[in-house]
């Protein structure tokens, strides 16, 4: 009976929460590979420059710190996660998805406030990972609103 009340208190999701949740996992998943590639597959300055990095960027990057990897696999584990949330139309993902915007956040900071990344990397994709996490969270948190979410 519980089961039956909370159905009919949902409201019907829109095809385009859905098509957007998934078009939001697909960036999580993007950026999960990304992870992985850096964590085993750019393991040295050879492999760096053959990806197209200078020397200086090469060893830049294999000098970054653990915990920000951490925190780079935290952002990008928990969005996937609270991105397939969505998709099957949970509200866990929003607790999920805040986790990987504080992931996010303490990556930045090291990027932006505590290392030269910008200075010897560039900006890259920074700004648009920032924008989206709090996006993605927005758009959860909406769903939730709308009863899209269970």
């Amino acid at each position: 009976m519980d089961s039956a009340v909370s159905k009919t208190n949902a409201s019907p999701t829109p095809l385009g929460f859905t098509l957007v949740s998934a078009l939001f996992l697909l960036w999580n998943l993007f950026g999960l590979a990304i992870f992985f590639m850096t964590i085993f597959l750019f393991t040295s300055v050879d492999v760096l420059t053959d990806a197209g990095l200078t020397v200086e960027q090469a060893e830049f990057t294999l000098a970054t710190p653990a915990w920000v990897n951490i925190a780079f696999g935290v952002a990008v584990i928990f969005g996937v996660l609270g991105c397939v949330a969505l998709v099957v139309k949970r509200k866990v993902a929003i607790p999920l998805l805040g986790i990987s915007l504080l992931g996010v956040l303490v990556q930045n900071t090291y990027i932006y406030l505590l290392s030269d990344t910008i200075k010897v990397m560039g900006v890259g994709a920074s700004p648009m990972v920032i924008v989206g996490a709090f996006s993605v969270l927005a758009f959860a948190i909406f769903g939730a609103n709308k009863k899209w979410l269970r």
